[in-house]
């Protein structure tokens, strides 16, 4: 697996050589993205979408590198070439060249999630019954397993819920 400098991709984009492809859900992509990044989510992997791209340099990006990672072997299996993980994914990526385009964040609405459910295990457990216990025992071994993994199914989920799932932005 080819590793790249972000910078020297996006250099290379400049200068045409290559795409940048955000393999992240549209959700993600909408609240931040590298400059000139198409979004073609991993959940939708199809061949034909990387085929107008087969003859440039293909620079892949998402969250953490996992499935950026998954999509560069399933394309290599399909036998493309100049295939390329950028150094810094975009939860490490600190450059002005992003794009937010408004709205909660999906980060934003993990954070509101995890602090309603939280707020419901506090009242629930003093005012109904010790069994809300369960909540907090439940996003302990999720956070966990999850740290494990380094993949957060909670946050791919908010990803996917309807109003995350509104128009692609292509800059």
């Amino acid at each position: 697996m080819a590793i790249i400098k972000n910078a020297d991709a996006i250099e290379q984009v400049s200068l045409g050589n290559g795409v940048i492809i955000d393999v992240r859900e549209p959700a993600e992509f909408k609240n931040n993205h590298i400059a000139h990044a198409f979004n073609l989510p991993s959940t939708k992997f199809s061949v034909a979408d990387y085929e107008p791209y087969k003859s440039k340099k293909i620079y892949l990006v998402c969250q953490s590198g996992n499935r950026a990672s998954q999509v560069l072997k399933k394309l290599e299996n399909q036998g493309f070439e100049n295939l390329y993980i950028l150094e810094e994914q975009m939860e490490s990526f600190q450059t002005t060249e992003t794009y937010n385009t408004g709205g909660w964040s999906v980060d934003r609405q993990f954070r509101f999630v995890i602090g309603v459910l939280l707020g419901i295990f506090l009242g629930g457990y003093h005012y109904v019954s010790p069994y809300f216990m369960i909540i907090p025992v439940i996003l302990c071994l999720g956070f966990t397993i999850t740290s494990l993994l380094n993949k957060c199914y909670m946050r791919m989920g908010i990803a996917m819920l309807p109003w995350n799932k509104g128009k692609k932005v292509v800059v």
